[in-house]
C-alpha cells in the first residue's frame, strides 16, 4: 500500500508471520525504514505466540526503529501499556533500536479512532523525515 501527502510518500508492505514468508523477513527488512508489529492486546492466549514472532523477526536487523501497535485497547479485556511491554519482552530488545509502543484501537464503524494513531502518523512522519536526511 502506498501513502503520499505533498512531497512525501510512505510504501506500507504487510509481510506477515506465516512460516513460508519467514525467509522474505530479510530481503524486506533490507528497504524498510521502521518496522511497525500490531499485537491484538485483547487476546492473552497469543501474546506469547506474538512475542517470539516479533523477537524473530527484529533479529534480521538489530537496529531499524521499532513501533509496537497494542491494537483494541478500548476492550476492557485488553492488557494495558505496561503489561504488553512485559508480555513481549521488549526491555530485551537492542539498545540501538529506537523503540515506540503504543496503544490504539478504532471502533467498528470507524466513527472513533485513538491519539494513537495519531501518535503513529506522526512517529512514522517523523522517522520518513530523518531517513531522507541521512540519505
Amino acid at each position: 500500500m502506498c501513502v503520499s501527502n505533498g512531497n512525501s510518500k510512505m510504501d506500507y508492505l504487510e509481510i506477515g508471520g506465516s512460516e513460508q514468508l519467514r525467509p522474505y523477513w530479510k530481503m524486506y527488512l533490507a528497504r524498510a525504514f521502521a518496522v511497525i508489529f500490531v499485537v491484538d492486546s485483547a487476546d492473552h492466549g497469543r501474546l506469547p505466540l506474538a512475542k517470539r514472532h516479533l523477537h524473530q523477526l527484529i533479529q534480521q536487523d538489530s537496529v531499524l526503529p521499532l513501533l509496537v501497535l497494542a491494537n483494541k485497547q478500548d476492550l476492557e479485556t485488553a492488557h494495558h501499556i505496561p503489561e504488553i511491554h512485559d508480555a513481549l519482552a521488549l526491555s530485551e530488545i537492542c539498545e540501538k533500536r529506537k523503540l515506540f509502543l503504543i496503544g490504539t484501537y478504532v471502533t467498528k464503524e470507524g466513527s472513533e479512532v485513538s491519539s494513537g494513531i495519531q501518535d503513529t502518523k506522526e512517529f512514522l512522519a517523523h522517522l520518513l523525515l530523518e531517513n531522507s536526511e541521512i540519505q
